[in-house]
C-alpha cells in the first residue's frame, strides 16, 4: 500500500507540475521550459529463449508511461517518470517510478564540435514488473549512469538531421550489472514531420540462463542480450503538441523473449514560461 501511495503521489506531481518522461538525447529545450509526455507500448511475442532452448509462449503486454521534464538551468534537466503495465502476469499494476538528472557539457547548436550530456537515473521497481518475464528488471531499487553524444545539421532556423548515441551502465539491489548502447538517426522537415530510425541494445551480465520451469523473480542473475531495431514517425501540431507512432522488432534475443513486435503511440506537450 505504501508503494502504491508513492506512485499515486508521483502521478499527481507529474500532472500538476508538468515536469517529462525520460529523454536521453543530447539536446534540450530552452531554459525554464517543461514538457509533459505519455505513451502506450504494446509488446507481442510467441517464444522465449530459455535454459531449455526455445519455448513457445504467446503473450501480449501493454505498458503505459507518464512523465514530465523540466529544464532547471541552461545545462541541467530533471525528469520524473511513472510506468504501469497490463500483462499476463498482472491485470494492471504500477511497474516503476524513475527520477533522472542530466548535465549538458557541450552543445553543437551554439558552436561546440558535438553535443554531450551525462546523467544518472534512480528507479523503484514494483513487484508487478520484477516478476514479469516480459520486462528487463533486476530488483526493487535500480540505478544507471548514462552518456549521450550527437551531432546536429541545420538549415535556416530548423534542424534537418541529427545522429546520436547513448551508452549506459546500471546495477540493482539484486544480481549483476547491465549495459545499454543505443544509436539513433533523425530527420526533421520544417518542424512538422519527423522520422527516427534507431537500434536499441541491452546486455545483462548475469551468469544464469533464463529459467523456464521454475518461478521467475527478475533478470538480475540472467545473462541476457536483446537488440531491437525500429522506426518512428512524428507529427507536430500547430499547438506544438507532438504525436508519434513507432514500431520495433527484436532482431536478436538471448535468455529473453525473442522475435518481439513492439508498437508504441506517444505524445509530448511542451510548455515555456
Amino acid at each position: 500500500m505504501k508503494k502504491y501511495g508513492l506512485a499515486l503521489i508521483a502521478t499527481y506531481f507529474s500532472l500538476t507540475n508538468q515536469v517529462a518522461a525520460t529523454e536521453l538525447k543530447p539536446w534540450h529545450d530552452t531554459i525554464y521550459s517543461t514538457e509533459f509526455n505519455g505513451s502506450c507500448l504494446i509488446q507481442q511475442f510467441n517464444q522465449l529463449d530459455t535454459n531449455c532452448g526455445l519455448k513457445n509462449r504467446s503473450e501480449i503486454d501493454a505498458f503505459y508511461t507518464f512523465g514530465a521534464l523540466g529544464v532547471a538551468e541552461a545545462n541541467t534537466t530533471v525528469e520524473l517518470e511513472l510506468s504501469a503495465l497490463n500483462s499476463r502476469h498482472k491485470k494492471f499494476g504500477f511497474s516503476s517510478l524513475k527520477a533522472t538528472a542530466r548535465y549538458f557539457l557541450f552543445n553543437d547548436v551554439i558552436g561546440d564540435p558535438v553535443s554531450l550530456a551525462i546523467g544518472a537515473s534512480c528507479s523503484t521497481i514494483f513487484k508487478a514488473a520484477r516478476n514479469n518475464i516480459a520486462t528487463f528488471d533486476h530488483g526493487g531499487i535500480a540505478g544507471e549512469v548514462h552518456a549521450a553524444i550527437g551531432k546536429e545539421y541545420s538549415c535556416e532556423q530548423f534542424w534537418v538531421s541529427r545522429i546520436w548515441g547513448v551508452l549506459g551502465l546500471g546495477i540493482a539491489d539484486v544480481g549483476y550489472p547491465w549495459a545499454r548502447a543505443n544509436l539513433v538517426w533523425e530527420y526533421n522537415r520544417w518542424e512538422i514531420h519527423q522520422l527516427r530510425i534507431f537500434a536499441n541494445t541491452l546486455w545483462g551480465f548475469g551468469n544464469k540462463n533464463l529459467p523456464f520451469h521454475s518461478s521467475f523473480h527478475g533478470y538480475g542473475k540472467v545473462g541476457y542480450q536483446a537488440i531491437d531495431v525500429g522506426a518512428r514517425y512524428g507529427y507536430i501540431l500547430p499547438s506544438n503538441v507532438f504525436l508519434g507512432i513507432e514500431y520495433a522488432y527484436r532482431v536478436f534475443g538471448r535468455n529473453c523473449p525473442v522475435c518481439v513486435n513492439l508498437f508504441k503511440i506517444e505524445f509530448n506537450y511542451p510548455f515555456s514560461l
